[in-house]
C-alpha cells in the first residue's frame, strides 16, 4: 500500500542520509513527514463531508435522470418535462460546484506537494553545501543526494491522493454497509424442514389469528386473520384497495413474518421451511408482475428454466398467447424491453400468466390476476385459470367479483379484518357489504 512504501522509503532515506550526516538526515525526513503527513491532514480537513455530499448527489440525480426517463410519458402529458430539467439541472449544478471545490483542493495539495520538494532541495543544499566545501563529504555525492531526496518523495507525494480516496471510498462503505448491516425481518429456519412432495392434491394453507404491521408505531394492515385454504379448495379475498388483500399474499411467501399468529403450510408453521422450499411451491400471479428486459423465452424460463418447447407452448395456450407469439417476427425470441414495456398492459399480465401455468406449483396464489384485462380476454383465461385450479390449493385476492359462485368460501376484508365470510349465495342473501360490493360492479357494467 502507498503508506507501507512511503515509510519503507523515508526509513532507508534517513539511513543513507545518516552516513553522510545525521543533520542532512533529519533535515530529509522532515520534509517527508509533512510531505506525507502534514498535506494529508490539511488534505482531508479541507474535503471533509465533501465525499459524501457527492455520493449522496450523485444519487440523487442518478434517481432523478431514470425517474425521468421512465415517466418521460406521465411528464410530457403534464406539461412537467421543464419542472423536471430543471430538477436535474440544479443537482448537475451542485454536484459540478462540490467537484470544482474538490478539484481546488487536488490542485492546491499539488502546489504544496512541489513547494515542499523543492523547498527540501534547496535546504539540502544550503547544508550539503558546506559540508562539501570542508570535505566532510566528497563533491561527487553532493549530485546522488538530490537524486535520492527527489526520489523518496516520489513515494510520499501520493499520500495525499490515497487519503482522499480512502475518504470518498469510506462515505461510499458507509452507505453500502447501512443496507448490508440492516437485520432481515425474515430469517432462514437453523434447521429447515423437508419440503413436501409436489403432489398438488396434499396442500393446505391455514392463517391462525395473524397481525401484522409494516411498522411499529403504525397501525396494523391485517389484525386478527384466522381462514384455511383446504387441500383442492378455492379460497377468495376480496375487498376494497387497502383492505390488506396483497399483504396476505406477502405473508404467505414469507416476504414479511406477522407480529402475532401463525401461517401454516400442511399442519407446519412455515417459518420452518427454507425460504426457497416454501416459495417454489407457490405459484403467484400478482397485479404488478416484473417482466425483465429478456426475450419471452427468459421471462417465461424464470419459473421453470429446465420447461421443455411443449410445456412453454402448452402455457402459452392456456394463457392465450399463442396467437400473439406466432405474430411476432422473433417469436419467443422477442425482447420485452425495460420492465416489459413492450408490450401492452393485457399481454404483460398474460405472459405473467403463462409464466405461473409453466411453474405448475401445487398451491396457486392470483393476486388481481386479470386486473389488466378486457373483459373477453378476461372470461377466456378464467376458463383456463378454472382448469388449472382444479385440485390445487388456490387463494384468489380479487376486487372485480366475477365468477365468485365458483369459489368454494368468499372472505370480505375491510379496514384489515375480515368482516363476511361464506359462499357467492350466503353473502348476497346476507345483504352485507359483499352484497353491496356486488351491486355497485353490476351498476358499473350496465352503464358501460
Amino acid at each position: 500500500s502507498p503508506i507501507i512504501v512511503a515509510i519503507i522509503i523515508s526509513l532507508l532515506t534517513f539511513a543513507l542520509f545518516s552516513i553522510f550526516s545525521p543533520v542532512l538526515a533529519w533535515d530529509a525526513v522532515a520534509f517527508l513527514v509533512i510531505t506525507g503527513c502534514g498535506v494529508p491532514l490539511l488534505s482531508s480537513i479541507l474535503t471533509r463531508g465533501l465525499g459524501k455530499q457527492q455520493l449522496a448527489i450523485r444519487g440523487e440525480l442518478n434517481a432523478q435522470i431514470v425517474d425521468g426517463i421512465q415517466g418521460v410519458q406521465d411528464l410530457l402529458a403534464y406539461g412537467q418535462a421543464a419542472t423536471q430539467l430543471r430538477s436535474v439541472a440544479t443537482l448537475e449544478k451542485k454536484l459540478d460546484q462540490i467537484q470544482q471545490c474538490m478539484a481546488v483542493i487536488a490542485g492546491l495539495q499539488q502546489a504544496l506537494n512541489d513547494l515542499l520538494m523543492n523547498l527540501a532541495l534547496w535546504s539540502l543544499l544550503i547544508l550539503a553545501i558546506p559540508l562539501v566545501v570542508a570535505k566532510a563529504i566528497a563533491g561527487v555525492y553532493l549530485a546522488f543526494l538530490v537524486l535520492v531526496i527527489l526520489a523518496s518523495f516520489e513515494a510520499v507525494q501520493p499520500l495525499a491522493e490515497a487519503f482522499q480516496k480512502l475518504g470518498h471510498s469510506v462515505a461510499a462503505g458507509e452507505r453500502l454497509f447501512k443496507v448490508t448491516d440492516t437485520n432481515q425481518q425474515v430469517q432462514e429456519p437453523a434447521a429447515p424442514l423437508p419440503v413436501p412432495s409436489n403432489t398438488p392434491g396434499r396442500f393446505s394453507l391455514e392463517f391462525d389469528h395473524v397481525h401484522f404491521a409494516y411498522q411499529s408505531d403504525e397501525g396494523e394492515v391485517v389484525h386478527d386473520i384466522s381462514f384455511e385454504v383446504s387441500t383442492g379448495k378455492r379460497i377468495a379475498i376480496v375487498g376494497a384497495s387497502g383492505a390488506g388483500k396483497s399483504t396476505l399474499v406477502n405473508l404467505a411467501l414469507r416476504f414479511w413474518d406477522p407480529d402475532k399468529g401463525t401461517i401454516r403450510l400442511n399442519g407446519r408453521d412455515i417459518r420452518q421451511y427454507a425460504l426457497g422450499d416454501l416459495r417454489g411451491l407457490i405459484g403467484v400471479v400478482s397485479q404488478d408482475t416484473y417482466l425483465f428486459n429478456d426475450t419471452m423465452r427468459g421471462n417465461l424460463l424464470l419459473a421453470r428454466p429446465e420447461a421443455s418447447d411443449s410445456e412453454i407452448e402448452q402455457a402459452l395456450e392456456q394463457a392465450q398467447l399463442t396467437a400473439f407469439i406466432q405474430q411476432l417476427p422473433k417469436g419467443l425470441a422477442t425482447w420485452v424491453g425495460e420492465q416489459g414495456l413492450r408490450l401492452s398492459g393485457g399481454e404483460r399480465q398474460r405472459l405473467a400468466i403463462a409464466r405461473a401455468l409453466l411453474k405448475d406449483a401445487p398451491l396457486l396464489v392470483l393476486d388481481e390476476a386479470t386486473a389488466n384485462l378486457d373483459p373477453m380476454t378476461e372470461h377466456t383465461l378464467l376458463d383456463a385459470l378454472d382448469m388449472l385450479m382444479q385440485g390445487r390449493t388456490t387463494l384468489v385476492i380479487t376486487h372485480r367479483l366475477v365468477r365468485m359462485e365458483r369459489m368454494d368460501e368468499i372472505l370480505v376484508l375491510d379496514e384489515g379484518s375480515i368482516r363476511e365470510r361464506g359462499t357467492h349465495e350466503q353473502l348476497l342473501r346476507s345483504g352485507g357489504l359483499y352484497q353491496q360490493m356486488v351491486q355497485l360492479q353490476e351498476g358499473i357494467l350496465s352503464l358501460t
